[in-house]
């Protein structure tokens, strides 16, 4: 006879490199009445798996024995979103390896199960994450939808009832708050949990979060060595990133450099390696950027986790220290680790032109490097516009390389990272001279043609303002900074106007979802967005003319300056 219980409509992945263990899960899963169950052998066969199917509940070993472990494979299907919201994912690991992998990982599934398990300790933890997800069940609606004032709504009806959900509903309330553009609000409830609940690490971490989204980066860069400086938040990553970004916004990137090399050995994961050696390599440490590229290539061979701009980053730095020869053979090995992308080609391509350069072959340098530069399409604000004019300068191309730079500033021209990869190019290169000619004059000019249609904007020239940014946007689509200016300037035309045109909200939008590709969970776009709200409505209220301001000091004026 059937009996339905609470899990019978849940549908399960068992993910266990071993039969028999694979076995024993699936047993275990019946007795507590999970109704539908896979298995999968290795991570690669679970990532397939969870590609093809919707599960409700994931039960993984940590070691999987293969190239991939059970952390890395969650880490991954969460930075790529393949774990539907309601799926729970439980890690099973020995009691000995508890410490170390919950203690320093990216990301925390809902449970550890520690061997040996039994069915009562699978059924205790389901129970318990069912009665959580039910309890915040409106509250996930709202956010699945992306509708985060609605899910604050939401939050507050929960906070109402006082039950053992109270503080995640207040987690939950204070992370939309921020992801609204409302951080002095979010800040409040994070100082209201900490009155509660001293020393609770998510609102610590809240704090420095919503001091950095106002802008106020010595704060949060205190509050986050605060939180390292701690017993408990030794080994916080998000306190890692939190403070070398607000040192980076202070423009003390030597610090923030020192901070990635403490983080790289909390966690020596690929991951971690490897914003060590972005950030080592944009400063000019080149023995550092190789060391822990070496060592993300070695972590990540054959895993799900390699990544093939390793090599092409490994290779730039070999060149940059004058090892030709290694950075051939680099080259030549990632010829033969899977498919690549033009792109990906095109980088090679120009990093073995470099490389020939230095080992006197002018000809063939001369002639990959004008492939190279064929092969690009548009100048952009990243790495490979920077490999290509290198291998364009190298190779005696100076105006196509110096062209290339000029437009990988002026494609985001407040991207310090950027400024920092193209002043190391034309110093290596041996166009020192052209930092200040390049880089700051750039710079300068877009930020002048900037002010310029704000000045039109503001003398109630707004036509001609609209076409001036929309101008600059249509040169430097990927700017993120005119996108910025065109969303702010177009509500503005909004509210100046004093009518909902339909056309105009649908255009703000676009820039909107353009941002978040280019600037995922940043804190001007949030503000952005809340620009937007208050500005429909505004407008969608009686009298809103009376309410509304268009001046530079309004919710919005210091997003972009």
């Amino acid at each position: 006879m059937h009996i339905e219980t609470p899990y019978a409509k849940i549908e399960a992945l068992v993910v266990d490199d071993m039969a028999t263990q694979q076995t024993t899960l699936r047993g275990q899963l019946g007795m507590v009445g999970v109704g539908k169950i896979d298995a999968a052998g290795s991570a690669e066969d679970a990532l397939r798996m969870i590609k093809a199917k919707r599960y409700g509940l994931i039960l993984c070993d940590y070691n999987l024995n293969h190239r991939t472990d059970g952390q890395q494979l969650f880490e991954l299907l969460r930075e790529q979103r393949l774990l539907a919201p309601d799926c729970l994912f439980f890690m099973i690991t020995a009691e000995s390896n508890y410490n170390s992998v919950a203690a320093a990982s990216e990301h925390m599934p809902d449970a550890y199960l520690l061997k040996p398990i039994t069915a009562g300790d699978i059924e205790d933890r389901l129970k318990n994450q069912l009665d959580k997800r039910q309890a915040l069940l409106e509250i996930n609606r709202q956010l699945n939808k992306n509708d985060l004032a609605a899910a604050v709504v939401a939050c507050d009806a929960l906070l109402a009832k006082k039950d053992r959900w109270y503080m995640h509903a207040l987690q939950i309330k204070a992370q939309a708050l921020l992801d609204l553009g409302c951080p002095d609000d979010a800040k409040r409830i994070f100082q209201d949990a900490l009155a509660l609940r001293e020393g609770l690490m998510w609102a610590q971490l809240g704090l420095v979060k919503a001091a950095k989204a106002s802008g106020k980066f010595e704060e949060s860069k205190r509050l986050g060595q605060e939180i390292l400086s701690s017993p408990e938040g030794a080994k916080c990553l998000a306190a890692f990133d939190l403070v070398a970004a607000s040192m980076e916004a202070l423009g003390d990137t030597g610090s923030a450099l020192a901070l990635m090399k403490q983080a790289a050995q909390v966690v020596p994961s690929a991951k971690r390696l490897r914003v060590l050696s972005e950030s080592a390599y944009r400063n000019g440490d080149l023995a550092t950027a190789k060391a822990s590229l070496a060592k993300a290539l070695k972590s990540s061979q054959g895993a799900m986790t390699a990544n093939s701009q390793d090599l092409l980053t490994m290779a730039q730095a070999q060149v940059d220290m004058g090892e030709a020869k290694e950075a051939l053979e680099t080259l030549s090995e990632a010829a033969t680790r899977g498919a690549h992308t033009p792109e990906f080609d095109n980088v090679a391509l120009a990093i073995r032109a470099q490389a020939h350069a230095l080992q006197g072959d002018a000809a063939k340098a001369e002639k990959e490097a004008a492939s190279a530069l064929a092969g690009l399409h548009q100048g952009k604000a990243d790495f490979a516009t920077v490999t290509v004019a290198r291998a364009a300068l190298q190779a005696g191309h100076v105006e196509a390389g110096l062209a290339l730079l000029r437009q990988a500033v002026n494609a985001d021209h407040e991207n310090s990272r950027v400024q920092q990869l193209i002043c190391k190019a034309l110093v290596d290169t041996g166009h020192p001279d052209q930092v200040e000619l390049l880089v700051k004059a750039a710079t300068q000019g877009l930020k002048t043609r900037l002010h310029e249609a704000k000045r039109l904007l503001r003398a109630g020239e707004l036509d001609a303002a609209l076409a001036a940014i929309e101008a600059e946007l249509a040169e430097y689509p990927d700017n993120t900074t005119v996108l910025l200016e065109c969303a702010q300037m177009n509500c503005m035309s909004l509210r100046l106007n004093k009518s909902l045109d339909q056309r105009r909200v649908e255009q703000v939008r676009d820039y909107l979802a353009r941002l978040e590709k280019l600037l995922p969970a940043n804190d001007r776009v949030a503000n952005m967005r809340r620009y937007l709200r208050e500005t429909l409505a505004a407008l969608q209220t009686k009298g809103a003319a009376v309410e509304l301001s268009n001046s530079p000091a309004s919710s919005f004026g210091k997003l972009v300056k």
